[in-house]
Formats: structure tokens, C-alpha cells, sequence
């Protein structure tokens, strides 16, 4: 490994330095982002799997946070040394598939500024670890075919393995390898004892998450149809393409295409397997109707081979001094969307650049939009939403509170709850969203009075004698539907709330 490493130039790892410190100082000027709360209240409750995704990000948060806490700070170093690994990954990626300095430059700039890319490493999340986890497999794809060393395919199993246990989509990913390599002279490795190993190994990885569904009734698959019906915003072919080029930069999309190209037939076609599995993973995702940034592990290998290939045109026809305006105008043209990916700006400022670019909030899910797009607007009103739930809590006679515990409707709400409520030593906060509903499933509570955020009046009379309104969520900068939500008080319950609780599930 280390012999491995030296190959890569001192450039590089002090640019991947730059980066590092980049994408973490900056990520810390807006809060935290509400799917962070949700994965450390997952570390709280380790298991073989999670309605909503698998287990490996949640070990790997278990074991960071009980060495370094569950600062703001500690939670995203891990993503921002995920991406400037992913730095230093690309650069050896561009080395195996025989690209030269220059080439190592252009994907510096090209994976380095990739908004998509940038976004998911300033907050912590498995959409990180797959980035780094797909460019992985792919360095080891290339590396296969060069070396022709069949014993990668339990490496690259291996890496299919943990890809899976981090993100349920990688199963695309397997799939559209598989389908490449009968495609391809590389079809030579099903006799390979080596390939039949890896298989097995991918085949166990799997059995941990299986069994954990068929043990909870197949969660998972409840949730993600029920994200299709009723959650995830529509996607034709058109705008789901439209996505692919304006997501990870209309100048990325140039030399992803160059590299798709010469993998396939050009240049490059000694890596066609790696094009063909590309393009595959493309084609399922796209006629699955999935959310077009589950592509985005797809991208940086291509990006690289984009750029090895790019490199070699202006080389071979000595053009030194436009390939290095080249690359001068592609870092500063790269730079323009860089505010909106990572909070560098004020909240203030960030609108006003926003406009300026005349760019839409939108979302990938079927809500209403506020001033921010949801990445941003979903880091705000938490810590307020919490404190004024303390108060009310805290204005309670002490046998009251004994009896007293927290109702919130979805993960962000109960999971910032759970985080910023630990200074206030509040109750349990139920929640029928997701995996925090298994969690109240297993609780055996004497509640006589709930704290209820959100909701109607008229929908919790059903379930108590009295209910009062007592205060609001109230921040016009976090998603309208966490904004103006009632903070109720409900007493002397008609039903016990383990009668009702199977009722009131919601995997979405």
C-alpha cells in the first residue's frame, strides 16, 4: 500500500490537504443537516440493518463517535477525509489507466469541484462512503485488467461486499458488472476459481441485511415503495439526463462522455469493461425511476478517464499552451457553483448569489420549497424547535414529568429532539418514522402526558382527553413544512399509546 501511494505527487496530497480543510471548515457555518441527527440516533440502536438503509456507515459512526464525540466538528471530519481520499484515489486511478501529470491535473479540477460530489462530503451520510466505496471498485476493475491477476476478484468482491452494507443501490452496481462482463472478452474470469470465491463473498455480505428484513416483515422494500409512490419527486428520461449533466457540472459532462467514448471504442477500449459498466448502472437507474443522484459513485473513475484521454489529444498535437488555459479556465469556471454546494457563505449572501446565477430551489422530493433548497434549508430551526420543547417540558411538576414523554412526526424532528435535548435530560422522544418506530415498538411506557410537535388539535383529541396549544416552530430559513408547526400538550390518553402504535407506522 504505501509503495502504492508514493507514486502519487506531492502536488496531490497537499491539494487533497486544501480540500480536507475546505469542504470541513466550511460545512460548519450552517448547522447540522437533519439526516445526521437520524444516523447518530441509528448509532444509539446498532443492528444488522435499518428500514431505510443497511448497517456500515452506522459501525463506522458507533466506533468514531465513542473515541471522538458527536461534536458538529468530530461528525464531519470522516466525510471530508472521504473526499480528499477520493482525491488522492482519482489521482492513482488516472496512473493505472496510463495518464500523465497534466491528466492528473484534470482531475484534480474535475473531481475536486464536482458540486454533487462536494455536497456529500460536507455532511455525514452513506452517500459519501459510496462515492469513495464505487471509485474504489472501479480503480480495482482497471487495475484487473492490467494486471490480469485473477485473485482482484475477491478484492473486488470484497469492495461489492461493503458496497452493499452501505447502500442497498450497489446491487445496480453488481448487476451492471456482471452484465459487462458477459458483454466482454473479460467474460474469460467465470472459470475463474477466484471470480466463484468473490461471488460467495458477496453473496454472505448480503445475509445480514436479508435476514434483518425478514425478521422486520421486509422493511425496507415497504419503504422504498412507499418513497416511490409518495415521496420522491418525478423524473423523465429528459430531465433525469438533464440531471446527469447539470448535477455534476455541465464542464464534468464533457469529459465524462470523452470518457465513456474512448472506454468503449476508443483510445481506452482495453477498459471497456469499466465503460459498459458505467453505462449499464446508467440505463437501470434510469428505467427504475431512481433519484438521479444515485449515480453519483458512477463518476469520478469517468471523469479521470475523460481526462486521461483529453490530456493525451492536446499532447499528441503539442498544444502546451492551450491545454494549460485550459485547465486555468475550467478551475475558475468550476468555482462559480462552488457557494452553493458548500455553505461558504452567509445565509444572507447565499440568497443573493443565488439569484444572481438565477437558479431555482428545488428539491428531489415532493414538497413545497422555502428560500433555500432543501440541502441547506434542512440544517435549520432545530436547536429553537428543541428549546422551546424543553421549556415545556421543564415547566411541568416533577410527578408530572415521570409520567411525560416526547411525539414527534419524522426522523429530523425526533432525531434533533434527541440531540439537542440531552442538556435539558428530556424523555424519550416517540416517532413513528421509519426506524425510530421499531424503537418505540419497543418501549413499554406509562404516559399520562405527551409533548406532540405538529400535527392537527383535532387528530390528537383523538387519542386524549384534553390537548392544549402551548407554542410553534418558528424559522423561515428551514423547510416550510418544519415551519409554524404547533407544540401541543396532551393529557389523560383514551388509548394506550402500544394499542395504537402498529396504526401510526410511517416508512417513507
Amino acid at each position: 500500500m504505501i509503495k502504492l501511494l508514493s507514486k502519487v505527487s506531492k502536488e496531490v496530497y497537499f491539494f487533497s490537504l486544501v480540500y480536507f480543510l475546505f469542504i470541513l471548515i466550511g460545512g460548519l457555518n450552517y448547522p447540522i443537516f437533519r439526516d445526521e441527527f437520524y444516523y447518530l440516533d441509528c448509532s444509539h440502536h446498532l443492528s444488522a440493518g435499518y428500514v431505510d438503509h443497511p448497517a456500515f456507515s452506522i459501525f463506522i459512526l458507533k466506533i468514531w463517535t465513542t473515541i471522538f464525540g458527536e461534536s458538529q466538528l468530530s461528525i464531519r471530519i470522516i466525510p471530508a477525509l472521504l473526499g480528499a481520499s477520493l482525491l488522492i484515489l482519482s489521482s492513482l486511478i488516472n496512473i493505472e489507466l496510463g495518464g500523465s501529470k497534466y491528466s492528473g491535473y484534470l482531475t484534480l479540477v474535475c473531481v475536486a469541484l464536482m458540486p454533487t460530489t462536494m455536497a456529500n462530503f460536507g455532511f455525514y451520510s452513506m452517500n459519501g462512503w459510496e462515492i469513495f466505496i464505487w471509485t474504489l471498485l472501479f480503480y480495482f476493475v482497471a487495475k484487473l485488467i492490467n494486471t490480469q491477476n485473477e485473485k482482484y476478484w475477491i478484492t473486488v468482491s470484497l469492495i461489492l461486499g461493503i458496497g452493499f452494507n452501505n447502500k442497498i443501490g450497489t446491487i445496480f452496481l453488481i448487476a451492471a458488472l456482471v452484465i459487462s462482463l458477459v458483454l466482454t472478452k473479460e467474460r474469460k474470469c467465470f472459470k475463474s476459481k477466484y471470480f466463484w470465491i468473490g461471488a460467495a463473498i458477496i453473496l454472505i455480505s448480503i445475509f445480514p441485511y436479508a435476514i434483518w428484513n425478514i425478521q422486520n416483515n421486509f422493511a425496507t422494500k415497504e419503504f422504498i415503495d412507499n418513497a416511490a409512490k409518495y415521496k420522491n419527486a418525478d423524473y423523465s428520461v429528459l430531465s433525469f439526463l438533464k440531471s446527469q449533466i447539470t448535477d455534476y457540472g455541465p464542464a464534468n459532462a464533457i469529459f465524462w462522455i470523452t470518457g465513456l467514448i474512448s472506454l468503449i471504442i476508443g483510445a481506452n477500449k482495453k477498459y471497456k469493461l469499466a465503460g459498459l459498466t458505467f453505462l449499464i448502472c446508467l440505463i437501470l437507474f434510469l428505467f427504475t425511476k431512481a433519484k438521479p443522484y444515485y449515480t453519483e459513485g458512477l463518476y469520478p473513475f469517468m471523469v479521470t478517464a475523460g481526462a486521461v484521454s483529453t490530456a493525451a489529444f492536446f499532447e499528441k498535437r503539442n498544444l502546451t499552451k492551450v491545454k494549460y488555459a485550459v485547465l486555468i479556465i475550467l478551475f475558475l469556471f468550476k468555482l462559480v457553483p462552488v457557494p452553493i454546494v458548500v455553505p461558504v457563505l452567509s445565509v444572507d449572501n447565499f440568497i443573493i448569489y443565488q439569484n444572481l446565477l438565477g437558479l431555482n430551489v428545488e428539491g428531489s422530493e415532493k414538497h413545497t420549497m422555502g428560500v433555500l433548497p432543501q440541502f441547506y434549508a434542512d440544517r435549520f430551526g432545530w436547536e429553537e424547535m428543541t428549546d422551546k420543547i424543553a421549556r415545556i417540558y421543564n415547566s411541568l411538576p416533577e410527578n408530572e414529568k415521570k409520567h411525560t414523554s416526547i411525539f414527534a412526526q419524522n426522523y429530523g424532528e425526533a432525531g434533533a429532539i434527541n440531540y439537542y435535548g440531552k442538556k435539558y435530560n428530556l424523555p424519550f422522544v416517540y416517532c413513528p418514522h421509519n426506524n425510530h418506530y421499531l424503537w418505540g415498538s419497543e418501549r413499554n411506557d406509562s404516559i399520562s402526558t405527551m409533548i406532540i410537535l405538529g400535527g392537527k388539535i383535532e387528530d390528537h383529541l383523538k387519542y386524549f382527553f384534553t390537548v392544549e396549544v402551548l407554542d410553534s416552530t418558528s424559522n423561515e430559513l428551514s423547510m416550510p413544512y418544519e415551519n409554524n408547526l404547533g407544540i401541543f400538550i396532551g393529557r389523560n390518553p383514551k388509548v394506550s399509546l402500544k394499542d395504537i402504535w402498529k396504526d401510526l407506522k410511517i416508512y417513507i
